[in-house]
């Protein structure tokens, strides 16, 4: 799954927006890359590449929104893709 995060403000830490999100999702989701995106004015927009185990029910992209809208400094939260792993 890509999520796209906007922080709450401009003046937002980025390094701590970054590991209160890794703090929130892991152990249940593996957060494997993040990209910085400019969108203007200072403020970047965070992408989240994130798995999650196909085989429980207890794992949905709905978990991985609330779980990420309820981090203080998450403003914005959008699903851009999500697919399964064929390997």
């Amino acid at each position: 799954m890509v999520y796209r995060v906007l922080p709450s403000s401009s003046d937002v830490d980025y390094a701590k927006l970054i590991q209160s999100i890794k703090s929130a999702l892991e152990p249940k989701y593996t957060l494997d890359k993040v990209e910085e995106e400019d969108v203007g004015f200072g403020i970047k927009a965070l992408k989240l590449h994130l798995r999650m185990p196909e085989s429980s029910e207890e794992h949905s992209s709905d978990d991985v929104e609330n779980l990420l809208n309820g981090i203080d400094g998450v403003g914005n939260v959008e699903l851009e893709y999500f697919t399964r792993l064929g390997f």
